[in-house]
This record gives C-alpha cells, structure tokens and sequence, in this order.
C-alpha cells in the first residue's frame, strides 16, 4: 500500500465515521425531514414493532393453543382464554405492550415539516401536511397495545387505547379496525349496549371498511347477538364471516358454529347440510366426528331412510381411534331411533351411551336427559325423575338452561317423594291389617331373603380374597420385572385390575353396598324408615333378622294407623297440586284429587278440591263436571270465599281494590312516622283496625304506633307499647323487628360504646379528659335544623365505593318512597366521609340514624375501627367540612345528641 492509498482510506473512514455521526443526531423526532422520517419508518418496525408483534402473536398462540372446543356446546366465536391461560401469556402481552410503548416514545413524529417556499401545493401535498402523526408504524404500535390490554383482560385500559386510535387517525384500516376492538371490548365487559353503538356506526360506514376487516366484523356482531342468545340474527352475519374467511381451519370452525346456529332455530336441513361442509373441508378430526354426529341427531327419519346412516354409525362404533368417542355414537345412533318414533330403542341407545361414557361428563349427562326427556313426555314421572336427577348431577351449571333442568328435576323429587309416600303408606297398612301369622308369615320370607344375600355376600367375599392373593401374586412378580413399582404406580396393573372390577361389576358409585344390584330386599327397610322417621333414636335396636326389626315400623294401632293414614291423605293432595301447577298435566292432577276425595270423603282438603276440580274441568272442557263442582262448593261450603268468587267473578278484584286501598294509607301512615307526626299514625292505626280488621297489613300500623311511643322520648312506654304489640301479633313478620328494637334498647348505644373502647380514626385515645379540652364552640346544636347523616370511612380498612353503594341499596329497601341524596365528601388522604341528605329535623335524622343500626346491612361487614356515624345540621356539616376535625365533632356529638 503506497501514501497516497493509505491517507485516502485514513480520511474516507473518518469521513464516514462523521457522516454517520452526522446521521444519526440529525434523526431528531422533533425535525420532521424526509431522512428523518425514513430513519423512524425503518428503525421503529425493525427494531421496535417487529419484536413487539412477535410477542403478541407467542401470547395469542398460547391462549388459544390452552382452550379446548366443547363440541355438544355451541362453539364460542372468539376462544375464549382462561385465567390461567391468560397468566401464561401475560409475559407476551407485557414485552408487546412495553415494545409497542418504546416505538411510540422513541420513534414518533408529529412536528410538521418545512414548507418549500414558492412552492404550490397540491391535494396530495395537503393531505400530507395535514397529517398528525408522520411515522407510519405509530398507530400500530397504539393497536397492538389496545390489543394486548385486551388479552390481559386490562379492558378499561383497552378502551382507552382503542379510544385514542379512533380520536386521532384516519387510516381505515386502523381507525374501523379499533372500533372493531372497542366492540370486543364492551362485549366481554357484557356491556352490550356499548358494543351495539359501535357495530351500528360501523354498519353505517360499512362502504368505508377495508374488506379484510369485513370478516372480523362479521364475526364480532355474530358474537353480540350469540351472547344475546339471538341466534336466528346472528346466522347473516355468520354466513358473511364465512365468506370472507380464507383459512380452510378458521372457516370450518365458523362453519361448525353457522351449523350449530341453525340447528338453535330449528333450520334442520340447512344444519344438516352445513354440517356436511365441515365434513368436507376435514380440518380437524374431533370436529369432523361431531359433524356426523350432529348430522345424525338432527336426521329426518320422516323424510328418508336412515340405514346408511347408520351403518356408517355402527362403522364408526368398530374403529379403534373412536373408543372414547362411542357414548357420542350411542347417543346419535338414540337420536336417529327417537326421530323414528322408536322411544324403546332411543332409551336403550341413551342408557348405552351414558354406560360407556367414561371421560365426558357432559355426554353422559346429556344422555340421561335425553332419556328423561322420552319417560317425560309418555308421561312416566318415576323413570323421568331418576334420570333427571342423574342428569343434574353430573351436568355443568354452565349447561344450556341449567337452572330451568334443576327446577324440572327438583319438581319430579317432590313428585315422586308424595308417590312414595303413598305406595309405602299403603304397604305398609296393608301388612299391618294382615292377620298376626300371615303377617309373621310375611316378615319370615324377608328374612330368609336377608339371610341367603348375606352368604351370597360372604361367598363373593371369600372368592374376591381368593382373586386378590392371586393379583398380589402377579403384581409380586411384575414388581420384580419392572423395579418393584407399588400397586397404584403400576399402570398395567392399574388398567388390569380397573378391567376386571368393571368386567365383574360394571360402573359402580362409591357407597354401601354397592355390590348389590338389585336392592328389592331392602325395600321393606326402607318402608319401614320412611314411617318411622320421627321415632324416638333411643328406641331399642333389632336385628334385620328379627321380626320386631320389621314390626316397628307397622301402623299396629289405631293412632300410629290414623297418622298412616293422614300421610297418605295429604300427600294425594300435594300430588294433585303438583301435577296441576307444576307440569300442567291436567288428567293426572283431576284424577289425584279424585282419589283424595274417593278415599277419604271427609278430608280437610275437600274445600280447595272442589274449587280446584271446577277449574280443571273447565281447563279440560268438561262443562258438566265444571258444573258439578260448582254447585258443590255453593251448596256444601255455601260462605266460604271460594263460593264467594264463584257468586261474584269480581270478589277477588274488590278485595285488591280494598288492599290497595289499605297499602297506600300504610305509605302515608309511615311518612306521618318519619315526620315524627305520631297523631296520624294513631288515627290511621286505629282506622284500619276497625274498617280493616283483616288485612295483612294491620300488624305494620300496630307497630308504626308503638314505635310512636319512642319518638316522644318514653323508654318505658316504648317498651311496654312493643310487649304489647307482641302479644296481639305474634305470628307477624314484624314480631322480629320489634324483638331487635328491645334488644337495642337494653345495651349502650352502639356510637357510645365505640367512643369508650375504640380509639379515634386519627389514632388518638378517646379518653373524656383529652375530648373535654377540644373548643367545641365552633358547632352549633340546633335540632330543627336540617340535618344529614355522615358514615365517615377509613379509605384503608374499608371501601367508600362498596360502603356508598350499601347505603343506596338500604334506603331502597327501608326508603324507597323518599328521595335521599347520597354522595360523599373526601375529608383526608385516608378518610373519606359519606353523606346522606337530607332529614327535616334532628328526630327524623336519629330514627334514620337508629335504623342503620338495627338493620345491620351497611355496617355489618365493616370492623369497629373503621367507620364512625352521626347525625349533624346543615350549619355544622359546613364547619366540619372545613375543619375537618373528627375528634372535636365527635364529642359535640355524644354532648348534644347521644346523651340527652
């Protein structure tokens, strides 16, 4: 290398050295030049955004990757991300936020840039000089931090992103794609008024939206309405989500949930054939399955023939990649049998289902329904009832109509309880008028039953200790070969001994005597305890080989038969009722009222059986026997209000005519009571006792009156005055209001009780000395004032919100036709001070006051050291606003209103 060379690169690398120095300070994000702007545009995706996304898209993967479709659910729109899945990716979503954060401190630019002089712009010149952001990954990085917020379920974060996205850009694809989120948003927040706002506005500028976004909105308002439970809505915007799918995976599962949609407003065919199209795209194989499956359920038998179908099911049934999927097959193989008017068969194929149903605890449940669903409609109560049962217990609350499936069920266990009743009853008298050696007879061949399942038991004991040394054996020898591994590590031996209980008993539940299967012989037992139930516990203990075992529970004399008797009596009753009001089975509830009165013609129940049977009939159009029924109430029960009504069709309306009568004169009455107006209470009171003796409503005047003696300063009338009350209503809900009151009055009050053991909010001793030398001048008591009452709130020990709320729920309850202001007033940094406004004078104030109290509902959940509570007039709260000064209020409190 000559001189020359070696100056030439000595002065070109340093050249180059500045040049980039140059560069690089120059990149200012407050010039706004074309270099500067192509050094962001490149530097803010690669080196920012690009890591950014990534992220998000890893946090996404995850969420999704942890969720599993519930395929005889309908498929949610979204996946929808656990709490735990959620956790999982948190990670992700902060390095996407913190990523998306970065590039817009570092790399945006909003300063305008110079305008050449001389220079005539153009609309495109303009456009851009009006730009408010010049790097263009900015609003990206704003849209993936919205959308990262909303995966952390940080959703009021979200919306203020999305918010800012929609404010300030006029890029479509970012500004209609943020509304989009923002719908998302509201949506999972279940505030779907919000959404709807949203989705409308973008509907209305549909014109505007990009066509990749067509799709996501498709889907988003497909959510709406699916949450809404619109399904038939739903279904248009489905089919457009579909359309504008491209991914084969992405568009069968949307295609599963448009067929599943159809299926919800009873489209069978197009369900049927959408189902077809999932068949066909064959994306995934545990969907695939269920589409043939459902195409099965939802089979026409009607319309053609089903043996291909299955045959195809029965193939499926062979294939060993389907044995955790054959209590699917067996329930769809049960549709197909049921839509054929085959109910034998589709019971068999349902029961067959729930049997080999191991690991899906959904399909089990949904087809012990099914079965219950055929045993409901024949109509069999007592099948339909076991089988519901069975549903609910295994089903999910979060199952279609759960609560609706729980209600049906415990109504069929109240039926089948009185069916119960009434069998065993009947047993059981029967066996008791026997003749003493049949009878002894009888109660001798249940005791051979016992006798011959005991060693029955005893021989299947003896032959399982023979099988279990024989499995010791083996598991002794497969120990040695594979490193002694215990029995329940051993999953050969697992599965080997799991196989054998089954083959040997079949699914068994965890209880007593759970080798029976046919547990006929104890059912006289159970007779037995279902008569004796109240029987003393200290009664003597008999073997159930011994006939006084079986004599206890008999109805052997006249008065233990008479009870036999009453139950049985009642229970067609309840039956009757049950029928009629619960499952609207009108022949099944005229015939137990029939049977009730058959059975036992003077029965006390003979009254409302009548009334009830004119109804049915006439529900019935049975006229005549209508008719029957009439003219026995008019003629046995000639001024009962039955007879009545049936007289006079506006009986009932006049006598709600007369109730509303007496409950607007109570709202007046205790307004009269609010405003210490004690006269009025008592010329109301004693009004409605001598107009309105029988109203229900008589107990709450009588109580407004006693309470009246309160008002007037009198402790020892009040007390008397509630005795009193007590004694003339002692079934009245009321009698448990007035019991709180007395108990009240015999403790301290409550605030005085705190000031002498609690120390002060503010961390000072409540001690007389201390408070006495405070200057309470400052306040002035006045009790005819207007007064407020303060619940003041230590910000660290409770919440001022929950507490605020709990005070507008209780004047709701106790106030409701009185209008209270509730806000609040932040005294300190740590206590914040709610305020109820407003009371006409001290009286009204303090009964408020005493009401919080006794009712317990807003201070029950806060601790003693947390809260304190007063009444104070509109002069003194202004002072004590100002000053601020708890401890000095406090004591001009217990001075002029506590202790006087």
């Amino acid at each position: 290398m000559n001189l020359l060379q070696y100056f030439n690169l000595k002065y070109i690398g340093r050249f180059a050295f500045l040049s980039a120095m140059v560069f690089l300070t120059s990149c200012s994000t407050k010039k706004n030049t074309m270099v500067n702007r192509t050094y962001h545009n490149v530097t803010s995706y690669y080196n920012v955004y690009y890591n950014g996304n990534d992220a998000f898209k890893a946090g996404t993967k995850k969420i999704n990757d942890s969720y599993k479709d519930n395929y005889s659910l309908l498929l949610p729109v979204f996946k929808h991300s656990s709490d735990e899945a959620v956790r999982d990716a948190f990670g992700d979503m902060n390095r996407a936020i913190e990523k998306g954060s970065k590039c817009v401190r570092k790399h945006s630019i909003t300063e305008k840039p110079k305008r050449k002089e001389g220079k005539n712009q153009d609309k495109k010149d303009k456009e851009f000089f009006e730009q408010k952001q010049f790097v263009k990954w900015i609003d990206d990085a704003y849209l993936l931090i919205g959308k990262s917020q909303f995966y952390k379920h940080d959703f009021y974060a979200g919306i203020e992103t999305f918010s800012y996205i929609v404010r300030e850009y006029n890029d479509p694809a970012i500004k209609y794609e943020a509304y989009i989120w923002l719908a998302r948003t509201y949506i999972e927040m279940a505030k779907f008024e919000k959404a709807l706002d949203f989705l409308a506005k973008l509907e209305t500028e549909k014109v505007l939206v990009p066509k990749s976004l067509i799709g996501p909105l498709a889907l988003t308002e497909a959510d709406l309405l699916i949450r809404q439970k619109d399904y038939e809505k739903a279904i248009p915007f489905m089919v457009e989500a579909v359309a504008n799918t491209n991914k084969k995976n992405e568009r069968a599962r949307y295609l599963y949930i448009l067929a599943q949609l159809y299926q919800k407003n009873e489209e069978k065919e197009k369900a049927y054939e959408t189902f077809g199209r999932v068949v066909d795209l064959n994306q995934n194989y545990e969907m695939t399955f269920n589409s043939r499956i459902n195409q099965a359920s939802i089979f026409n038998g009607a319309a053609a023939d089903s043996r291909p179908l299955q045959k195809e099911l029965n193939k499926m049934l062979k294939d060993d990649k389907n044995i955790d999927y054959r209590d699917q097959i067996y329930y769809a193989l049960g549709n197909i049998a049921f839509n054929e008017s085959r109910d034998q068969d589709a019971i068999d194929y349902f029961l067959l289902s729930a049997h080999v149903s191991t690991q899906n605890n959904n399909q089990k449940g949904m087809s012990y329904l099914a079965a219950a669903d055929i045993y409901f409609g024949k109509p069999d109560y007592r099948n339909s009832q076991a089988f519901y049962d069975s549903a609910i217990s295994i089903l999910s609350p979060e199952f279609p109509d759960y609560l609706l499936l729980k209600n049906k069920s415990q109504n069929l266990n109240e039926l089948v309880k009185n069916l119960v009743v009434i069998e065993s009853e009947d047993s059981l008298q029967r066996i008791a008028l026997l003749p003493e050696s049949q009878r002894n007879s009888f109660i001798d061949q249940l005791i051979s039953k016992v006798v011959e399942e005991e060693r029955k038991e005893k021989e299947l004991a003896a032959q399982e200790q023979k099988e279990m040394v024989y499995l010791q054996q083996q598991g002794n020898e497969m120990r040695s070969q594979e490193g002694g591994s215990w029995y329940f590590y051993n999953q050969n031996m697992m599965v080997m001994g799991l196989q054998e209980f089954k083959k040997k008993w079949g699914d068994r539940k965890l209880e007593d005597n759970w080798r029976r299967k046919n547990k006929s012989v104890t059912s006289f037992d159970d007779l037995s305890e279902e008569s004796s139930a109240s029987a003393d516990s200290n009664k003597q203990v008999f073997s159930n080989k011994s006939r006084e075992y079986y004599l206890v529970g008999l109805p052997l004399t006249d008065s233990s038969m008479q009870l036999s008797k009453q139950r049985v009596e009642e229970a067609y009753f309840n039956l009757a009722g049950i029928y009629k009001e619960r499952f609207n089975d009108f022949n099944q509830s005229i015939g137990g009222y029939l049977k009730l009165i058959e059975l036992y013609p003077q029965t006390g129940y003979r009254l409302s059986s009548y009334y009830s049977l004119y109804k049915l009939f006439f529900l019935v159009k049975n006229y005549p026997k209508a008719e029957e029924y009439k003219a026995k109430i008019l003629n046995e029960f000639p001024d009962s209000d039955y007879a009545k009504v049936l007289g006079n069709p506006d009986y009932f309306k006049e006598l709600e005519k007369i109730d509303n009568q007496v409950k607007f004169m109570y709202q007046a009455t205790y307004k009269y009571f609010l405003n210490n107006n004690c006269a009025e209470v008592q010329n109301n009171y004693q009004y409605v006792d001598s107009v309105f003796h029988e109203s229900t409503l008589l107990s709450k005047f009588a109580l407004l009156s006693a309470l009246c003696e309160g008002n007037r300063g009198d402790t020892a009338a009040l007390k008397q005055s509630l005795n009193l009350f007590k004694e003339k209503f002692p079934k009245s809900e009321e009698v448990a209001y007035a019991d709180e009151v007395l108990t009240a009055m015999d403790r301290k009050p409550r605030e005085i009780e705190l000031a002498e053991k609690a120390k002060d909010e503010f961390g000072a001793e409540l001690s007389t000395s201390k408070i006495d030398s405070i200057d309470l001048a400052i306040f002035k008591y006045n009790p005819q004032q207007i007064h407020y009452y303060l619940l003041v709130v230590s910000n660290k020990k409770a919440s001022p919100n929950s507490v605020q709320f709990k005070v507008t729920n209780f004047n709701l309850d106790y106030y409701s036709f009185l209008e209270f202001d509730v806000g609040n007033e932040l005294l300190s940094a740590d206590y914040t001070c709610v305020v109820v406004k407003k009371f006409k004078n001290q009286s009204m104030a303090n009964n408020y006051f005493e009401s919080v109290i006794i009712a317990g509902e807003v201070l029950g959940d806060l601790t003693d050291d947390s809260y304190r509570s007063f009444i104070i007039s509109a002069e003194n709260y202004a002072t004590f606003v100002q000053d601020k000064n708890l401890l000095k209020y406090q004591r001009f409190f217990e001075i002029n209103y506590l202790k006087k």
